[in-house]
């Protein structure tokens, strides 16, 4: 009687268990993805790079330079309108993320937003993606 209660126990913790795993995982991917965008409209192109995958220390300083050379000129801001329900399978995983991107007055200010399938990976415990799959392109 003791095993069958126990395994009963276990039964129906362990949906709950993995019910939270799948939370934090989801929480964290769009963690990251609000994060960076923040760092971009913050102008913290330095912050930008511990969201992104391949940055060591030996880079960091170079990855942030070219980051602020190719957004500052262009984009003004970056809001995340939407971001679905992350697609988790190990330590990759997969999120839909519409971008409103606002242009700098060169540009003409304007606005578009986009919807792409953000693929990201978890790096160390963070989730992290490629700068390149993040930031939309302006069509120029």
């Amino acid at each position: 009687m003791r095993k069958l209660v126990l395994a009963i126990a276990l039964l129906v913790a362990i949906p709950v268990m993995l019910v939270g795993c799948a939370k934090s995982n989801s929480a964290s991917i769009k963690d990251s993805i609000n994060g960076f965008t923040a760092a971009v409209n913050d102008g913290d192109y330095e912050k930008c790079t511990d969201y992104l995958v391949g940055v060591t220390d030996a880079n960091k300083a170079a990855i942030a330079a070219q980051l602020e050379a190719g957004l500052k000129p262009v984009v003004q801001s970056m809001e995340v309108t939407k971001i679905e329900e992350p697609s988790v399978d190990g330590s990759s995983a997969t999120a839909k993320v519409t971008l409103k991107v606002t242009l700098t007055a060169a540009l003409g200010g304007g606005s578009m937003e986009q919807t792409i399938d953000l693929p990201l990976s978890k790096v160390d415990g963070k989730w992290k993606f490629a700068g390149d799959d993040i930031i939309p392109s302006t069509g120029g």
